[in-house]
């Protein structure tokens, strides 16, 4: 049997693994897996998918040089939602648990709304809400009608 090509988890080095657990799990509402205070903690962040936030100055060790500059990370974590005020919804969440506004949600010209928080380390989330998107019931992703 051949493992399919998912990605099972995705790591992000934090900087306060307790901070950054409060922001996914009361702001983005991710369900909490495993919690190893102050080293790292997985929350599910989508069916067989896990966000692992661990501690960036334990990283090294596995992940060689590894740290946070001035500018934000080059990545952008999408969450996409049904609804258009699930967005507002999720954003004003996100703010309360300790996000900072990078762009509030604005109605698109793609037809959609989206909004950008940064989380407590800069991480960049795209909240969005495309009414082109559609996921199937054996998880194939559409982006349009096809």
């Amino acid at each position: 049997m051949t493992t399919p090509p998912d990605i099972s988890a995705i790591t992000l080095g934090v900087r306060d693994v307790e901070r950054s657990r409060t922001f996914y799990v009361d702001g983005l509402g991710f369900r909490p897996v495993l919690h190893l205070p102050g080293e790292i903690s997985f929350v599910q962040c989508a069916p067989g998918q896990l966000l692992a936030l661990w501690d960036v100055a334990q990283m090294p060790g596995e992940s060689g040089d590894v740290a946070h500059g001035p500018s934000a990370p080059p990545v952008s974590l999408g969450h996409n939602v049904a609804t258009a005020e699930e967005v507002e919804g999720l954003y004003a969440a996100a703010l309360a648990a300790g996000a900072t506004s990078v762009s509030a949600p604005t109605v698109r010209e793609w037809g959609g709304v989206s909004a950008c928080v940064a989380d407590p380390d800069g991480f960049r989330w795209d909240l969005v809400h495309n009414p082109a998107f559609r996921v199937d019931p054996d998880g194939t992703v559409h982006l349009g009608q096809a």
